[in-house]
């Protein structure tokens, strides 16, 4: 079951609208990436994303998850290229390992705007 919650405003029908949103009130998002091998649209999205990548480290916890298990985080800023990258993909939902990274969050300075938890269906806006 997938479960869509609604904090702040509603401005997201879409995944195009959450990317177009984010695209203009965001500075920054991160993607969860897992160990063990990744298929080819990972690697092809981790080589798009790369020239916005600004922060990569591991980490035991990230908006929405903690975990006994760490995983790597990168955080990659808000710029039209990068949100087009995301396009790869048809909705939040389809970020799921190993095809893709996981957990797209969304953050205006260091406040969390939007998160998602993927393998679970959980998405929400922060106010």
């Amino acid at each position: 079951m997938v479960r869509l919650f609604l904090t702040m405003k509603r401005k997201y029908i879409t995944y195009d609208d959450l990317l177009d949103t984010a695209l203009a009130e965001c500075d920054s998002f991160t993607l969860v990436w897992r160990s063990g091998a990744l298929e080819e649209s990972a690697r092809e999205l981790e080589m798009s994303l790369e020239p916005w990548l600004l922060e990569d480290f591991s980490s035991y916890s990230w908006p929405g998850t903690a975990t006994s298990e760490k995983a790597r985080v990168r955080k990659y800023r808000v710029c039209a290229e990068s949100i087009d990258a995301l396009r790869r993909v048809d909705s939040v939902f389809d970020l799921l390992h190993p095809r893709y990274p996981e957990d797209l969050a969304f953050y205006a300075g260091e406040k969390v705007r939007f998160a998602s938890f993927t393998h679970k269906g959980d998405a929400w806006f922060e106010p």
